[in-house]
This record gives structure tokens, sequence and C-alpha cells, in this order.
């Protein structure tokens, strides 16, 4: 009984997504956001005869999907409170537990299908245009990638509902996350970079100082783990932060590119998990009376 509820309110999270009027505008958006670099990506890179892989636009998903991730969980908790359906589910045989497990799991799942969605309009697109071949190797390589993608945004969800379990109005909700989002999505380079230049005046990619910095933020990571650079956001480091060009780099083996990302791979999975965990624990503290 208690797992049939849990999965009751992952269906009302994912109806109640599905039919959020600013949640279908930010997807049509996002959507053509990564048609369109696609399609332009694909056009310098057909030209040069490359592969599938070469062309799918890594640094427009790397920056803005993560926005999906807030948009479907920055009103998760601090929504429901202000409604009061919150105290109103609890007179129902539910516990909290339960409230929150389904929450996160409607939230996943429509998290799991748009990354999916937008790695077919990727593929389509280079398809339809350009005719680019797609074989075994990169179908493979493109699996790996669409996870490694999820568990990436997956951290912008598990801080999007942490931080609405923890205030009390959706509109600060929103603009933490955004803050959030800006920080470690898109400037946290350009900040590291102009920082480290004031204060030490060395702005070398090798600096031991920016790698070590770069690791709290998810983008080094998935940058690093997809195309082996160290970073991909606005006005950050752009050179290459290993050998091997991340999963991308079909002169290894995915074997071989999987050892030598593991530690990426191991931050992309295990830090949305802690964030969720502290969000589950943070609700079933949380006064939740109006």
């Amino acid at each position: 009984m208690k797992g049939r509820n849990v999965f009751v309110i992952a269906q009302k999270e994912v109806a109640d997504h599905l039919q959020d009027t600013g949640f279908l505008v930010l997807l049509a958006i996002y959507t053509i956001i990564i048609f369109s670099s696609t399609y332009m990506s694909g056009s310098f890179v057909h030209q040069e005869s490359s592969m599938l892989l070469g062309s799918i636009n890594v640094k427009m998903i790397a920056m803005f999907a993560p926005l999906i991730g807030i948009v479907l969980g920055f009103d998760a908790v601090v929504r429901e409170q202000k409604s009061g359906s919150l105290n109103v589910l609890l007179t129902h045989p539910l516990f909290r537990d339960n409230i929150i497990a389904g929450k996160l799991l409607g939230s996943m799942l429509v998290l799991a299908a748009i990354i999916i969605f937008s790695v077919f309009v990727s593929i389509g697109t280079l398809l339809i245009f350009y005719g680019v071949e797609i074989g075994y190797t990169e179908i493979i390589r493109i699996f790996v990638f669409t996870i490694l993608t999820f568990f990436y945004v997956s951290i912008f969800l598990g801080a999007a509902v942490l931080i609405s379990t923890m205030v009390k109005d959706g509109t600060d909700s929103l603009t933490y996350n955004v803050v959030v989002w800006l920080f470690i999505g898109i400037l946290f380079g350009a900040i590291l970079k102009t920082a480290i230049a004031i204060l030490t005046g060395d702005i070398s990619n090798e600096s031991v100082l920016i790698t070590q910095l770069l690791n709290m933020a998810p983008i080094h990571h998935f940058a690093e783990a997809v195309v082996g650079r160290i970073d991909l956001g606005f006005g950050g480091f752009n050179s290459a932060g290993s050998v091997i060009g991340g999963i991308f780099d079909t002169e290894y083996t995915l074997t071989q590119c999987l050892i030598e990302f593991k530690m990426n791979i191991v931050v992309l999975v295990v830090t949305p998990a802690i964030l969720f965990i502290i969000a589950f624990i943070a609700f079933l503290r949380k006064d939740i009376t109006l």
C-alpha cells in the first residue's frame, strides 16, 4: 500500500507538470535551443566530415538543461504548502515520506523523458538535415551520454527540491535556484578565472588551484566526462582536461573512457543522490502548517 501511494503521488506530479503552461513554454524554448544549436553545429562539423558525436552541441545542453531541473523542483514543496494541499494530503492515509518520495519520483520521470527527447531532437536534426551516419558505436556512446546528462541535470533538480523545502515562498525559491544555476552552471569558470587573475595573476589552465576549485562545479565533471574539457560555462576555461576527449572520443574504447573519467562520473551520480536524501530528511522535519 505504501509503494502504491508513492506511485499515485508521482502520477499526480507528472500530470501537474504536463498541465503547467509555464513548464510547457520552457520546454518549447529548450527544444528550439537544442534544435538551433545542433543545426548550426552540424553545419560546421558536417563540412569537416566529422562523426555524429562531434555534431551534438554539448555546451548548450550543459548550460540550459539545468533549467528544466530547476523548473521541475523549485516549487515542489512550497507550492503545496502555500495552497494548503499538504495538510489535506496528510489527512488521508499518507505519510510524509510517501509524499516527498512520490514528488521526487514524478519529477525524475519527467526529467528523464525530457533528456531522452532532447537527445532525439539532436540526433533527428543531424539525420534529417545532414544525413549523418549513425552506427553501433555512436548509439552506445549516446546512450551513456544520455545517462550522464540525466544525472547532471538531477543535481539541479535535487538542489531545487531542497531549496523549495527550506523556503516559504515560490518566488524566493525560484530566485535562489536561478542564482545557483548562474553561479555553478554558467559563470563559475568565468568568476573563478577573474578572481584568480586578480589575486595571483596566474590564469593558466594548468594551475593546480584552478583544477581543484573547478571540482566544485557540476558542469566541470560533466564537461570532462563527455568531451574531455575542464569547463563548458560562459567565459570560462576552454582547454582540454585530459588526453582522452571524453566518452565522445572514438579513438579510445568506451571502457577506457569510463575508467579515465570514473571520478567525474562518481561525482555526477553521488551528488544528486546526496541532495535527494537531504531534501527527503528536510521535508520529514519540516513544519508544514500555514
